[in-house]
């Protein structure tokens, strides 16, 4: 069965040059974002199962940017049919186990399933529930747009509501099934939904599986090894022992790594 790996990035990603050379019937497709020059990427051109995406888009942290990209993806993706698996992963994500043992991870499952982080967390639940007008804006890091978000959040605690704040990480693994319902279903009312809410990578698949439980079969755990560092926006950059510390736990991915420690780490691991 096929695999398709599809990365979100804006620095070059040069160990999937590594893993499409070893992998040459599964598939690499790259989102490259538009603000990053593209001729970074010229060392990939000789791997014909690393497709770069030719729609681009620029992309905003914690905007509706990254869904748009993401989408791409998963169009270029689902395209060719003999892809049966798929991982959204980041250029900075490294995989820790064979793309056997991903098979075998599915074997078994019904059509359908989806390995998504999925849980409820209240104190976010005002990014899903209120528009922010600086949502997918320079302005959102900057201190006028955290008071503004400061405004959303106070305004969440003090209307009552029902919504549920169903959060997770962006990162996944699916079956073609759900991989295409998850996309169908992006194409309607959730995009119209999420389009100036904030953080919406957090939020949106969630908020399409749990309106759509029969189309999917759950499963909250998306085996991936990431590490933040108390209360910091983005992950800790892992080590070699870490590394191996995330594969002896059962984690499939493993993010943030650097350049020379992915490269380092697939020198050791040949079978990935």
């Amino acid at each position: 069965m096929n695999h398709a790996y599809l990365i979100l990035c804006h620095t070059p990603p040069y160990h999937i040059a590594t893993l499409a050379a070893r992998n040459p019937t599964h598939h690499y497709y790259i989102h490259y974002d538009l603000k990053s020059p593209i001729i970074k990427l010229n060392f990939l051109h000789n791997h014909s199962n690393v497709h770069i995406l030719p729609n681009r888009v620029a992309i905003h942290w914690g905007g509706f940017s990254m869904i748009l990209a993401t989408l791409n993806l998963f169009q270029a993706a689902l395209a060719q049919p003999k892809n049966q698996y798929f991982h959204l992963m980041s250029g900075d994500c490294i995989p820790l186990i064979s793309s056997e043992k991903l098979s075998n991870a599915f074997a078994n499952k019904p059509d359908g399933t989806l390995f998504l982080q999925c849980e409820n967390v209240p104190r976010l639940r005002h990014r899903m529930r209120f528009n922010a007008p600086h949502a997918d804006t320079h302005w959102q890091r900057s201190i006028f747009g955290r008071i503004i978000t400061k405004i959303i959040q106070l305004a969440d605690y003090i209307i009552p509501s029902e919504l549920i704040g169903w959060r997770g990480s962006q990162w996944f693994s699916a079956d073609r099934v759900a991989l295409q319902n998850l996309f169908d279903e992006s194409l309607g009312d959730a995009s119209d939904y999420f389009a100036k809410k904030l953080v919406p990578d957090e939020h949106f698949f969630q908020y399409i599986v749990k309106r759509l439980p029969e189309k999917f079969n759950l499963i909250e755990d998306n085996h991936r090894f990431i590490r933040f560092n108390d209360t910091a926006n983005h992950p800790d950059f892992l080590s070699l022992d870490d590394l191996w510390a995330a594969q002896r736990s059962g984690a499939w991915f493993a993010r943030k790594v650097s350049p020379q420690n992915a490269a380092r780490f697939l020198e050791y691991e040949t079978e990935i």
